[in-house]
């Protein structure tokens, strides 16, 4: 049995080529909004985050062999959890990592972490607006003041809960899921009257292309916040490649 970690776009597309493939595999996912999308392409998912521990009892439960970790890039502790449960139960693992595709530009800046980059926005003035998800605009709030923050997350209640209690007002939050296109993000840009855009290195699934290209168009900075550095023991960039290797692995 496999145990699919997923919450990502190219999960979903894992699930359906694991389907057709007639493999039997768990999704798991951390939020309900995962979980939502995930049921749309399997039908066994597990929504829960998961400590090393209870990771262990999961896997000891549902007969696992094998994960397949297709999180997010940024979702750090959740690779390092799984990494350290196969190494300590003598498990298979694959990573399923989403690639950068991008180029070296006048506009892009990359930066190391949320510190840096607000240490450099604070060089600035003019609207940020952040794409990095709600978990850390409280952070650049309390570093840049409410009134520089405009933000683009999922329209979700738990999100929207989230930010009116930090203190951002309606009108400075686009609440949408994506894909985003250049021409979507230019508008967006131009409405929250952005003079810096802020995003994760998260790869050409997480749309950072269309941000460069609109951040170009408009001639403004945009801040990227490099990816963890992970050792995984095996890499897999695409699904012929993930063929191959669970082939080898069987």
């Amino acid at each position: 049995m496999i145990l699919m970690m997923g919450g990502t776009t190219e999960s979903l597309q894992i699930a359906d080529f694991l389907e057709s493939k007639n493999i039997d595999f768990i999704i798991s996912v951390v939020s309900q909004y995962g979980a939502d999308l995930a049921l749309k392409h399997h039908d066994k998912v597990q929504q829960k985050a998961m400590d090393q521990a209870q990771l262990e009892e999961f896997i000891q439960d549902s007969s696992i062999d094998l994960i397949l970790d297709a999180t997010h890039p940024f979702a750090k502790v959740a690779s390092q959890n799984a990494m350290a449960v196969v190494k300590k139960m003598g498990l298979k693992y694959i990573r399923f990592e989403r690639q950068n595709v991008y180029e070296d530009d006048k506009n892009i800046i990359l930066l190391d972490d949320l510190q840096q980059v607000c240490d450099a926005l604070e060089q600035t003035t003019g609207n940020v607006y952040l794409t990095t998800g709600s978990n850390t605009v409280g952070d650049y709030v309390d570093r840049l003041g409410v009134d520089r923050i405009h933000v683009r997350v999922l329209p979700t209640t738990r999100v929207i809960d989230k930010l009116t209690k930090i203190g951002i007002p309606a009108d400075r939050v686009d609440g949408m899921r994506g894909p985003f296109e250049k021409e979507l993000n230019i508008a967006l840009l131009k409405h929250a009257h952005a003079t810096a855009l802020v995003t994760k290195e998260s790869g050409k699934q997480g749309g950072i292309n269309e941000k460069i290209e609109a951040c170009q168009e408009l001639d403004i900075p945009c801040y990227i916040i490099r990816r963890p550095q992970l050792d995984y023991p095996v890499v897999v960039e695409n699904l012929t490649d993930l063929d191959t290797k669970l082939e080898e692995l069987a």
